[in-house]
Formats: structure tokens, C-alpha cells, sequence
């Protein structure tokens, strides 16, 4: 991954991406779609010179002061979506292809952050798309993986095929364990129930911390609640 300077101004790429820089900083380019605006983050479907970029805004990570200070050490949450697609991608899965990811810094501290990569024109993963993404979940695990989100609609449809996205990928290093947690995750956001090991010592002590997470919820709710 190569970096660019422009005064207080990051861009990490692996190939030059100065043009792009540029038309964005200068307001040349068109707002086509805006899937998100809200305090979190901004995310929308940008045309410019007469292609189209999916533009990311982590507007929450960019300000809290804890991440701030975390920039120093690992980057922007930005970057690391760079890097982290950069990685998939490698791996030979489906996503979208990572242009840039571009910080403005104080000093050591990313203040701001945004990440462009290429748009999927695809649709969203639902229970009628959960055979495809189960055998896609169970690829990234045979190869030692985790998705680190698996919701299904983090999970994109295109042409019959899966693409990863919206993910925290990572290397499994809790083994069989990381595993079930994941099938758990998506069975219950997907709602029909999956095939999967469900005997297991992984799968009992996924359900057991499952409940005592909740429950630590609530008493944080609570306790919220009294004061």
C-alpha cells in the first residue's frame, strides 16, 4: 500500500489516485445515491469523470476522542476498511475493488477520514439467499477465517454469486468456537433455522455467553435507567 502527501493530507492506495483526490477536494464529481446520512457515518454513490464510487464517511469514529488516539497506533477506521477489502480480495472472494482511503491528520491524530472503492450493482443478501451465503460463511472458515459481521444483508447479491461486505474480517483464532458464533449470528438475523453443529461444546458455550451478554445488557439498561 503506497501513500500520498498533499500537507496535512493522507491517501493510501496501491496505485495513484491523485486525479480522484482531486476532483473530490474540489467538489467535481455527483451525488447519484445516498445510502446513509446520519450521525454515524455517510455513505453514498458518486460519479466522477464519468464513473462510479461508493464514498464512506465514518463521521462517529472520526470524532470520538478514544479513536482519535487509536489512529496514532493503527490508522483510521477508513484505512483499515482498505486494507481489510485489499485482503479479501487477495483471497480471491467477491467484493468491491478498494481505491483510496484518505486521512487528514493533526500531527500523529487522523481528525477525518473517508474511504472510496468501486460500486456493486447488486442487491442485498435475504432468507431467500441463505444456501449461497452459508457455503460462502463456511469458505471463509475453511480457509481460517472469520467475516466478523455476518448479518445476512452484510452479505451482497450479484448474478447469483455472494459478495463480502461490511465486514470486520479476520484471521480465526478462536477456532471452532469463532466458527458457531457466526452461523448463530446469521441464523438469527436471517430468522429460519440453519444447518450446522448444533451438538457441540462450541455451540453451548457460544449460546451461554450469547445469554450472559444480553443480560449484561439489560442491567446496563437498568441501571442507566435509575440514575
Amino acid at each position: 500500500m503506497k501513500v500520498e502527501k498533499y500537507k496535512d493530507i493522507f491517501i493510501y492506495s496501491d496505485t495513484p489516485m491523485d486525479i480522484l483526490y482531486k476532483r473530490l477536494s474540489i467538489g467535481d464529481y455527483k451525488i447519484l445515491k445516498v445510502f446513509k446520512d446520519d450521525q454515524r457515518s455517510y455513505v453514498a454513490l458518486l460519479e466522477i469523470g464519468g464513473e462510479q464510487y461508493v464514498y464512506k464517511k465514518p463521521r462517529e469514529k472520526n470524532k470520538r476522542k478514544w479513536q482519535r488516539f487509536l489512529s496514532i497506533f493503527r490508522g483510521s477506521e477508513s484505512r483499515r476498511e482498505y486494507k481489510n477489502i485489499s485482503k479479501i480480495k487477495k483471497l480471491g472472494f467477491n467484493s468491491a475493488t478498494p481505491y483510496m482511503a484518505v486521512e487528514k491528520k493533526k500531527g500523529p491524530v487522523v481528525v477525518d477520514s473517508y474511504y472510496i472503492s468501486s460500486y456493486i450493482d447488486g442487491r442485498d443478501g435475504s432468507v431467500e439467499d441463505i444456501d449461497l451465503i452459508s457455503r460462502e460463511l463456511r469458505k471463509i472458515h475453511s480457509m481460517g477465517y472469520l467475516h466478523g459481521d455476518s448479518h445476512v444483508a452484510n452479505f451482497m447479491i450479484k448474478d447469483d454469486e455472494v459478495y463480502i461486505i461490511d465486514t470486520k474480517f479476520m484471521y480465526n483464532k478462536y477456532g471452532g468456537f469463532g466458527r458457531v458464533f457466526e452461523f448463530i449470528y446469521l441464523e438469527e438475523s436471517c430468522m429460519v433455522p440453519l444447518d450446522y453443529d448444533k451438538k457441540s461444546i462450541y455451540y453451548k458455550v457460544a449460546m451461554l455467553l450469547k445469554k450472559y451478554l444480553l443480560w449484561l445488557g439489560d442491567m446496563k439498561k437498568k441501571i442507566r435507567g435509575k440514575k
